[in-house]
């Protein structure tokens, strides 16, 4: 009953430009917030950006998870890596965390088309969804059941063929099952331009930070797309962490969740 009232509800705001959003939903006093996204001008007019976004959510049939959020996200993801993609052309790039292939089909369309000349190196478990959660990952709003967290893991699950489908037009894409950091090593001697970290969780963000970062050339980008989500509060941890050690050129907090860090 519930979720057919959810899709009623989206539906009718969907007509009217109109997206009911439900934050920290299983807090006491939830905020309902009602969003206009026509405010936003690639929403009114969808931009390339945007149409890339489509594009790429439908390829991964991702469409159940999409929302205005992660569009948002996104949307910053699409302009750095552009720009990154502009500044460094040989230099390689790295996603931790693929799930679906959503952002990486994204990543890899804007990498190609800016004549790319290095190699996009894709680390997922491929096993299992997520790994095991530490105590900085206890989730902000209220502590979950054992049972709660198994579907988490679950839903989080990558398939290695279907990405493989998903990323199929680019031949510069090599995936490494294994959790991370274990298949990091093969890469030691690489240099990159670009990261995308998104492995939900304090360990295997911090592992992935401190991974490249010393092989992150500088004036180089790193994307963490589950900062200040109050799901996984676990990867703003690792990032506070690791940037009270490591002094950036520039850090900012993305509005609707994630951070950039340039170095």
């Amino acid at each position: 009953m519930k979720k057919t009232l959810k899709k009623l509800i989206t539906a009718i705001g969907d007509v009217f430009g109109f997206e009911i959003q439900i934050h920290n939903k299983h807090a006491r006093n939830s905020d309902y917030v009602l969003i206009d996204r026509f405010v936003f001008s690639p929403f009114l007019i969808p931009s390339v950006d945007y149409k890339l976004y489509a594009e790429a959510i439908s390829r991964a049939d991702g469409g159940w998870s999409d929302n205005f959020y992660k569009q948002c996200r996104y949307y910053s993801l699409v302009q750095i890596a552009a720009k990154a993609a502009v500044c460094f052309k040989a230099c390689d790039i790295a996603e931790c965390g693929v799930w679906k292939g959503h952002s990486a089909y994204m990543i890899s369309k804007i990498f190609f088309d800016s004549g790319f000349a290095g190699t996009f190196h894709i680390f997922d478990s491929f096993q299992g969804g997520l790994s095991e959660k530490v105590e900085k990952d206890r989730n902000l709003d209220r502590s979950l059941s054992e049972e709660e967290i198994r579907i988490e893991k679950e839903v989080f699950s990558s398939d290695e063929d279907q990405v493989n489908e998903v990323l199929s037009p680019f031949t510069f894409v090599r995936l490494y099952a294994g959790w991370i950091p274990a298949r990091f090593t093969e890469v030691s001697e690489r240099q990159f331009c670009f990261i995308h970290i998104d492995v939900d969780l304090y360990e295997p963000t911090l592992s992935s930070l401190e991974f490249f970062w010393p092989r992150l050339v500088t004036g180089g980008f790193v994307v963490v797309d589950d900062y200040g989500l109050t799901q996984f509060p676990g990867a703003a941890l690792a990032v506070d962490e690791f940037i009270s050690r490591n002094t950036p050129a520039f850090f900012y907090k993305v509005p609707m969740g994630a951070c950039f860090i340039i170095k």
